[in-house]
């Protein structure tokens, strides 16, 4: 039995550590299999978040000094088979890459589910209800992240809120960004109806009385 529990936190962590490779690659997939504009824009979204980080990494190294060295457990995304555990992809180590990019994640997927937030009100309480889910669990998760990696040591109470706060800010841009340049619906993962009224539109309301509508 203690064997069976052991394999399962160990099966836990090595999922924990390919996070994030681990979504570009399911998100690629995704598209591929289904041909859903989000998921591509998505993927898309992983690779600017990777590039800002490694601007951020790179400010910081300018500015304090270089990164610090960081050991093989608490490194995040896939490895080669090779002995020296090379990446496949170089993250630079602070801030946290796993933290800053759990939580651009977060951010980018909780707006796209407000974006559609007025769609899942009107389809009832069943729908509407989802999005506090969805925004629950995605606290969750980031809490549960966060705790695990303060915890194991591998980040520091600053470094993790600098993650924070620089993830939200990448996530809000880059949100924004994609949704101004693909349209809304690069943002539906869920495939939901939007709204829209035909003010939006440009096309004019008619409103008649009721002494038009008796004729």
């Amino acid at each position: 039995m203690s064997d069976i529990f052991w394999n399962i936190i160990e099966s836990i962590k090595e999922i924990h550590s390919l996070i994030p490779d681990s979504i570009l690659f399911g998100s690629l997939l995704m598209y591929l299999l289904t041909h859903n504009m989000s998921f591509g824009i998505f993927s898309v979204f992983v690779f600017e978040m990777a590039l800002s980080h490694r601007l951020i990494s790179y400010l910081f190294s300018q500015s304090v000094g270089s990164s610090r060295s960081i050991d093989l457990p608490c490194r995040v995304g896939f490895k080669t088979t090779q002995y020296q555990f090379d990446r496949i992809f170089k993250h630079d180590p602070y801030p946290s890459y796993g933290v800053f990019s759990i939580t651009a994640i977060a951010t980018y997927l909780g707006l796209a589910t407000n974006e559609f937030s007025q769609t899942l009100d009107t389809m009832g309480t069943e729908w509407s209800s989802r999005k506090k889910v969805a925004y629950s669990f995605i606290g969750i998760f980031i809490l549960a992240f966060v705790i695990a990696r303060w915890l194991s040591g591998c980040d520091s109470k600053m470094e993790i809120v600098i993650a924070l706060l620089c993830a939200m800010f990448i996530g809000f841009i880059f949100y924004f960004i994609n949704k101004s340049v693909f349209g809304v619906e690069s943002m539906n993962f869920l495939g939901l109806p939007y709204l829209v009224s035909k003010e939006s539109k440009g096309s004019p309301i008619y409103v008649c009385s009721t002494e038009i509508n008796k004729q």
